[in-house]
């Protein structure tokens, strides 16, 4: 019985004992296998090491404590490398010749002063200047007057930083920039101090003007279209109320004829314009004061770039204001306001600003073709 038990459970056992010791030695053949990782996965281009090259108006000296602080955040944080860069490229200056664009400011410079002599009588040529208007940064030898709808939001938010003040500070001021300027940092110079700051050695004076006719629409647009800002919605009514009977409708909404039936008529009163469409023969005096500059906002980045270059420290202080990349068609917006005009009303406006067009060599041309006149 004992032999039969024996013989049972060798039967049984040994079978299992060589099955389990084939598996245990094909589990460690599988085991010591060596493994062979995969290949690595293909990484993007690396970033440049320095994103801030784009910029191509470098700031002399040591970096304002904003900028330091974004350099320094894209160097710990590459994910966000590429949407810095894009926004380096909006606030950079184009490159530029500068022995280029000061030769062509110098030759426009010359123009304007014949212009201005063959414009204007002796007597408006002897006028003392519209010194009010200036704003003189001592800091900087730096002199502008500011021409309303010609980068003049720029240029006083630029004046603002020369003052002393953070972009941080401005823009969390309700106060608008002209409003800061005048009260707080530029007071209206006199006779005397538009002179002395004129005359100090190694002083920069400057202007931007731009086509005169696209600064009245553009100035149109924005404080008798859609204004938020109270006197102009007061303004606009004041407009509106000789135009009602026309109409019918008293929606203080003066249609872009009716604004200059409006300024046709301020003027044959002999009233003074509003600041924002002021010609600049009268408003910032050119023929009166010998700027170094006229700049022409059609060509802006460029020329903006060559003064701020010219202007000894302006470059750490100035930052290119951001360009905002629009696809509207000025040319077909222009046609579409100017062309709800009549030849009559175009030839009385005109006759408002000919001295800017003349003075600063723009062509009328095609509003004349606006309005289908024919010559």
């Amino acid at each position: 019985m004992v032999r039969c038990s024996l013989s049972a459970f060798c039967f049984l056992f040994i079978p299992i004992f060589v099955v389990m010791l084939l598996l245990s030695f094909s589990y460690e053949r599988v085991t010591i296998v060596p493994y062979s990782p995969p290949p690595p996965p293909l990484l993007p281009p690396p970033c440049p090491s320095s994103p801030v090259e784009v910029v191509r108006f470098e700031p002399q000296g040591v970096p304002d404590g904003q900028t330091f602080g974004r350099r320094l955040s894209m160097a710990k944080n590459p994910s966000k490398v590429a949407k810095w860069a894009s926004e380096v490229e909006d606030l950079s200056y184009p490159p530029v010749n500068l022995s280029s664009v000061e030769e062509s400011l110098r030759a426009r410079r010359v123009e304007v002063e014949d212009r201005c002599r063959r414009t204007l009588s002796a007597e408006d040529l002897a006028r003392a200047p519209n010194s009010k208007e200036f704003l003189i940064s001592g800091r900087f030898n730096l002199v502008w007057c500011n021409v309303f709808k010609a980068a003049s939001s720029t240029w006083l938010f630029n004046f603002l930083l020369m003052a002393g003040f953070t972009e941080k500070e401005l823009q969390k001021s309700s106060s608008s920039p002209v409003e800061l300027a005048r009260k707080q940092a530029y007071a209206r110079p006199s006779q005397d101090e538009l002179r002395a700051a004129l005359e100090n050695p190694g002083a920069t004076s400057f202007l931007i003007v731009r086509d005169p006719f696209e600064r009245l629409l553009s100035a149109y647009r924005d404080k008798i279209e859609s204004t938020k800002q109270k006197f102009y919605r007061t303004l606009r009514c004041q407009i509106q109320q000789k135009a009602v009977q026309r109409r019918g409708t008293r929606d203080c909404q003066p249609t872009f004829p009716e604004f200059v039936d409006y300024l046709l008529e301020e003027r044959a009163k002999g009233h003074a314009p509003n600041e924002h469409w002021a010609p600049y023969y009268s408003f910032c005096s050119p023929c009166q004061v010998a700027f170094d500059y006229v700049l022409r906002f059609e060509s802006l980045p460029q020329e903006e770039a060559f003064l701020v270059a010219k202007v000894p420290g302006l470059s750490a202080v100035v930052k290119p204001h951001k360009v905002h990349s629009s696809h509207t068609d000025y040319n077909a917006v222009t046609r579409q306001y100017f062309s709800q005009l009549s030849a009559l009303q175009l030839a009385k406006l005109y006759d408002i600003y000919r001295k800017d067009f003349v003075i600063f060599g723009y062509n009328a041309t095609r509003y004349w073709e606006y309005v289908g006149a024919v010559f």
